[in-house]
Parts: C-alpha cells; sequence; structure tokens
C-alpha cells in the first residue's frame, strides 16, 4: 500500500514537471527513443487468472486496451521491422515511436490480443518457443509455479517440499538458499530457475508433480500457439520472432547447447513460415557476451532484452524492452494512472536500477564450455 502511494505521488509530481519541460523548446525538439513494450499472457479476467497463473505475467483486455490507447494518443505505433531498420543505420527518432511485442507464445495473444490490436491498427510481434508450438504444453515455469501455488495453498511449507525433490532427483543445489526463501512460490521458482541448467528443472517438477494435483483445464488455460494459429499471425501483419527452442535461459547452459536452441529455433521456424526470422528476444532478458556472439552467429539481425542495458559492441542484438503487466499502470486506488504509465515510457522509475542480471564484461567468464 505504501509503495503504491509513494509511486502514484511520485508519477504525479514528475508528470507536472516533464509536462513543463515537454513545452519548452529543448523538449519539443527532443530526439525520441523507441519505448518498446513486452508482454506476455492476455487474459479476459485478471482476478481469475492470478489465482494460479504468475500474475506479473498477465495483463486483461481491458487493461491492455488502455495502454495502447495511451500509447497510441503520444508515440507513432509502428513494426519491429521499422525501429531495426532505423537503428540499424543510425538515424534519428525524430517522433516518439512505440512498439508492441509478446514473448512465449501463449495461445491467448491469439485468441485476446490479436483482435484488439487488428481493430486499432496497432502493429505487433510475437516470440516464439518452438518447441511448444501445437503440443498444447505449458511453458517449465508455469508447471513449477502452478506445482508450488498447489502445495501452498494445502497448507505445506514449501522449502522441505523443494529440498526432498531435489535429493530425490540427485541435484545439487544450496539447500541453505532454499531455506532463506520465504515460503512463496514466486521467489522459490525463481531460485530454482537461476540455479539449475533446464534438465534439473524439470527433475525437480517431476518430484513436485507427484505430491500435487494438477488441474488440466488449468494448464490449458496457458497453452502455447499452434502452428497455424501462428500462420494466420504471421499473414496478418504480426512479426514472427524466435524465443529459443525450449525457453532455456541461455546463461545458464553450455555454448553448444545455446546455440543450438538458437540454430534449431530459427531454422523451423523459417521452415514452416518461408520467411527470414530476423529478431530473436533473450528468455527472462539473460544475455552475456557469449550469448550475444552466439546470436548473431546465428544469423538473427535483432535481439531484445528486457532491461535497459545493451552491449557496446552489438547494440542492435540487446535493444531494451519495458515489461508491463496488469498492475505495473495503476495507481493507489486500483485505477489506470496515465501518470505511472509516462513515467513507464521515460525510464523514470528504472533511472539508477541495476539490472538483476549481471551482464558487464568483467562479470562475464567461460568455464568448462558453461557460461556463468
Amino acid at each position: 500500500m505504501l509503495r503504491s502511494l509513494g509511486k502514484t505521488c511520485f508519477a504525479a509530481a514528475h508528470g507536472l514537471t516533464y509536462s513543463v519541460y515537454a513545452r519548452s523548446d529543448r523538449g519539443r525538439f527532443a530526439t525520441a527513443s523507441p519505448f518498446i513494450i513486452c508482454y506476455h499472457r492476455v487474459v479476459e479476467d485478471f482476478g481469475r487468472s492470478s489465482r494460479t497463473a504468475i500474475p506479473s505475467m498477465l495483463i486483461s483486455t481491458a487493461m491492455l486496451e488502455r495502454q495502447i490507447d495511451w500509447l497510441a494518443k503520444r508515440f507513432r505505433m509502428v513494426s519491429l521491422d521499422e525501429i531495426g531498420l532505423q537503428l540499424a543505420a543510425n538515424l534519428p527518432f525524430n517522433r516518439p515511436v512505440a512498439a508492441i511485442t509478446f514473448d512465449d507464445g501463449y495461445a491467448d495473444v491469439y485468441h485476446h490480443a490479436m483482435p484488439l490490436l487488428r481493430r486499432k491498427g496497432v502493429p505487433a510481434a510475437v516470440f516464439v518457443v518452438t518447441d511448444l508450438v501445437g503440443t498444447g504444453r505449458p511453458q517449465i515455469f508455469d508447471r513449477l509455479y502452478l506445482c508450488l501455488k498447489l502445495l501452498q495453498e494445502r497448507g505445506l511449507s514449501l522449502s522441505p517440499v523443494i529440498e526432498s525433490a531435489v535429493r530425490s532427483a540427485g541435484i545439487s543445489i544450496d539447500l541453505n538458499a532454499v531455506k532463506q526463501t520465504a515460503n512463496e512460490p514466486l521467489g522459490l521458482m525463481t531460485l530454482l530457475l537461476k540455479a539449475l541448467p533446464r534438465r534439473d528443472v524439470e527433475a525437480v517438477i517431476n518430484a513436485l508433480e507427484q505430491s500435487s494435483s494438477v488441474d488440466n483445464a488449468v494448464l490449458e488455460e496457458c497453452a502455447p500457439l499452434t502452428w497455424e494459429m501462428i500462420k494466420r499471425m504471421h499473414h496478418g501483419g504480426f512479426i514472427i520472432g524466435s524465443h529459443t527452442k525450449s525457453h532455456t535461459l541461455l546463461t545458464s547452459e553450455s555454448l553448444e547447447t545455446a546455440t543450438h536452441e538458437l540454430l534449431e529455433s530459427k531454422t523451423l521456424l523459417e521452415s514452416k513460415l518461408k520467411s527470414e526470422i530476423r529478431h530473436f528476444a533473450y528468455p527472462d532478458g539473460r544475455f552475456n557476451s557469449p550469448v550475444v556472439q552466439a546470436v548473431q552467429a546465428a544469423g538473427y539481425r535483432f535481439g531484445y532484452g528486457i532491461c535497459r542495458w545493451r552491449d557496446p559492441e552489438l547494440p542492435l542484438l540487446t535493444i531494451s524492452r519495458k515489461v508491463l503487466w496488469e498492475r505495473a499502470t495503476v495507481n493507489v486506488w486500483g485505477s489506470f494512472s496515465p501518470s505511472i504509465m509516462g513515467c513507464h515510457s521515460r525510464g523514470v522509475f528504472d533511472a539508477g536500477r541495476a539490472c538483476e542480471h549481471d551482464h558487464s564484461p568483467t562479470f562475464l567468464k567461460e568455464m568448462n564450455g558453461t557460461i556463468n
């Protein structure tokens, strides 16, 4: 409550200051940077869906429309192709431009977002995890979160459950870190995804699923796109990009595995769509120099993170985006706030905040073929 109140007051004060600046000659002729938004799932009822899904990955159709309407009044809504070509030519953006993207390739983007965007004439892009297309299987993090959520609702303490699952799977992990994490599904999910390679996360999930009763109807709600949906979106003007083969966190895997993920996804998408795939989004925004170089070697022209850090050597492969969701732009009263949305568009809340993923060259090292 206090954080929301502070955010509301700060945004209102900053909005007043900015409006004065924008009316000045200096503000009027300032060159704008592209504002690229990253969404994930689009649902009809945020309250209902957030009971079983990760809330920060959800936005309702009503809130998405509010945000898009705000953007359309202040920005020229363009495609990633247009932004990419202008950045590649090193041309200034003399007018504010914005672009809409969706990560992970959820089917609800097709069902709920695409009709809204078509009606408003707004271009968009979707980044697809190719191994999941048409399978009906949810993302690995959706499965993990749901297991933990269900176990928590049964009144179980999650740390001992995780410790048991890790031991039964024969996996090595810092159990002290698990114990220090509050009995909260999102925190434990994040810890496991950061600490373990994908195969070990799968082993933990398999152990947890034996202890939890997962409703198939809930899993169906976070189903991925089908190839038919993707083709229709592509033919309807959506840019289709890669989000790897299996949504593996590339900085947690070997360079060989990362290269495999990048190439196979690109090749399959190009085969299915008969079109060059030039855009790539890093899962969870995780990249470092070896990973970015692997993306370049795989033939992608443009790459997108979810923070403001860009690789000075390969800036076109580390283009910044802003993640927004249902609660990202609401005030203390729970209503959409134009001033808060404005702060997001100008990066006000990100100023001075370091990315949780360390992308700096001094941090990067490669040992035994594993990117750390």
